[in-house]
């Protein structure tokens, strides 16, 4: 929680100094925090949060896809933005109110999300391969950005593909053992976001 509250603080005291295409990182962040708080809450309150995935899941693709929008000047990415994003929020709804209702982890929710975001962040590399000069790739805060969501969403996509098998097949410690590897990345990805939001943009 320390590195997610951190991440939340530097996009609150960092807003006014950030470009226009960061600051969807530093909404994100914003975003993120209530919802990591209320679910730690109910987490040693021993109450089920999964009700809240969907929510988080479709926020952060939002953000993430407007954030790869503002910084690649993609046509492509543009115009195929909206019809992406609105398909997926309508899969994530029926996905959530169709079984056994919201306190399920929906794991096909989770490998899709992780998929999107995967593919705009090989969008961005692939710019900064063939089109980018950067003098300093540790002075550029998307390239911060967008090593964090690969090492986070490779790692994750492995949980989320496999997580219903572990959940069956395997002993609660060795499923509480797994999820310790998404704490794990997610300190990273906290990380990453922190080191994007102090760094200051090269031109």
């Amino acid at each position: 929680m320390a590195v997610i509250i951190g991440a939340g603080v530097s996009g609150l005291l960092r807003w006014r100094q950030l470009p226009g295409s960061l600051r969807y990182l530093a909404v994100l962040t914003l975003f993120e925090l209530p919802l990591e708080l209320l679910g730690f809450g109910l987490l040693l309150l021993k109450r089920n949060n999964l009700f809240l995935m969907p929510i988080y899941t479709v926020g952060e693709l939002v953000l993430l896809g407007l954030l790869y929008k503002r910084n690649l000047h993609s046509v492509a990415l543009t115009r195929a933005l909206p019809w992406v994003l609105a398909a997926f929020t309508a899969y994530v709804v029926a996905d959530s109110l169709a079984g056994p209702g919201l306190h399920w982890f929906r794991p096909g929710q989770q490998v899709l999300q992780s998929l999107l975001v995967l593919g705009m962040v090989a969008l961005y590399f692939r710019k900064l391969l063939n089109e980018l000069r950067v003098r300093s790739l540790e002075r550029e805060p998307m390239f911060w950005v967008s090593t964090g969501l690969v090492i986070y969403f490779l790692g994750y996509l492995q949980i989320a593909l496999f997580s219903n098998y572990l959940l069956s097949h395997y002993s609660s410690q060795f499923n509480i053992n797994v999820w310790g590897i998404q704490v794990l990345l997610s300190i990273v990805l906290h990380s990453c976001y922190i080191m994007a939001l102090w760094i200051r943009p090269q031109k």
